[in-house]
């Protein structure tokens, strides 16, 4: 799940979003929010991905920002068996 459908579909705000991952301004997390290629992206340094791992309670991983996704369909959420 992207980052901005997990904010959007949790009724946050970017200055709500940035709080709870602890940024320090909602410009921020807006800019975590953008889609691939649009100018300002960022991708969230390490810190922040973990936090964002852990406040999205893993609806939101790593491989969401890079657009990386397992063929099986599980997108890491679950192990391969």
């Amino acid at each position: 799940m992207q980052l901005d459908d997990y904010r959007r579909q949790n009724r946050m705000t970017y200055a709500e979003l940035a709080s709870k991952l602890g940024a320090a301004e909602a410009t921020v997390a807006r800019r975590w929010c953008l889609p691939a290629g649009q100018k300002g992206r960022a991708i969230p340094n390490e810190h922040f991905m973990l936090r964002i791992i852990e406040v999205s309670r893993g609806e939101v991983l790593p491989n969401d920002f890079y657009g990386c996704y397992c063929p099986c369909g599980n997108n890491g959420k679950e192990s391969h068996t």
